[in-house]
């Protein structure tokens, strides 16, 4: 319960991260890379530190980690995608299809059997979503790019829940990360070439370090740690506590305006997570000592 707890934390707490993006005006791609590249250096430096310079290595099998950042990579390109061709409403329904696919997908990769506390939570999680992200009275049409952005980069969310919970297994968590931004970085990089301003500047370079250094590279790490405690099924379903948090947190902090329907939206999915939080029980077998076979 304490660790399906611990995501569901760690997952409202980055509703932040929305505000952190309204107060820096830089492209998508360059807050992304920017990220990306903080993180890195903060994981890096941080081993370094504590002389652990070891887990910056790569390990045996590397293009495990490599792919991985290409996944992420994909994802945030995707979704960003979705945004761009359609709306943010339906590229917030198109995308939290992901739970969707973890469920379906999990336990043919992982050692999970099909969760029916998950299946349940789903429902009303689903529910609350298409009500909040439709509370703003934004047209649902979408071109079929738009839709296959949208489900392209719920695919790859649900691939890197996976991917990085069976890596994990086997490789120390702060290797993952390091690893996984760096990577990541490497591949958007090119993209800054059509990018607008590069370099965040007075407060900007503030919010920047706050994502990347707390944001993305700690909470990064604390996830990847949670995901060996946690089944892949249960991280879905609690992912939508994000979008409830940084609703609550435009209203309280920016002012925007909080209407009935994100409430009711709101209360529907911190129902579906309180669910999971306490009827989902922890991975039975530490991940660790259970290998996936391969298929």
């Amino acid at each position: 319960m304490r660790w399906n707890a611990a995501v569901a934390g760690l997952a409202a707490s980055w509703g932040l991260i929305a505000i952190i993006v309204a107060g820096v005006d830089l492209d998508a791609v360059v807050l992304v890379f920017l990220r990306l590249a903080l993180a890195a250096a903060s994981i890096g430096l941080a081993a370094l530190l504590l002389r652990r310079g070891t887990l910056l290595r790569l390990p045996t099998a590397p293009h495990r980690l490599l792919l991985l950042g290409a996944v992420l990579a994909a994802h945030w390109f995707l979704f960003f995608e979705a945004i761009k061709l359609a709306s943010v409403a339906v590229a917030l329904l198109l995308v939290y299809t992901a739970p969707l696919f973890l469920a379906l997908l999990a336990p043919w990769f992982l050692p999970e059997r099909h969760s029916r506390v998950a299946f349940a939570a789903l429902v009303p999680a689903g529910a609350g979503l298409a009500t909040i992200a439709l509370a703003g009275g934004e047209e649902v049409g979408a071109s079929p790019l738009a839709v296959a952005a949208g489900l392209g980069a719920a695919l790859s969310y649900a691939g890197l829940v996976i991917a990085t919970k069976r890596v994990v297994a086997t490789v120390h968590s702060a290797t993952v990360t390091f690893w996984t931004y760096a990577s990541a970085g490497v591949l958007l990089a090119p993209f800054l070439l059509a990018a607008g301003r590069v370099v965040p500047r007075g407060l900007e370079i503030a919010y920047a370090l706050l994502l990347g250094v707390v944001f993305t590279a700690l909470s990064g790490f604390l996830y990847v740690s949670l995901l060996r405690r946690v089944t892949a099924q249960a991280v879905g379903v609690l992912a939508y506590v994000e979008p409830v948090s940084a609703a609550a947190l435009a209203w309280a902090v920016l002012g925007q305006p909080l209407e009935a329907p994100v409430v009711a939206g709101g209360l529907l999915v911190v129902a579906a997570g309180v669910l999971v939080i306490v009827r989902e029980p922890a991975d039975p077998v530490p991940i660790e000592a259970a290998p996936v076979p391969p298929r």
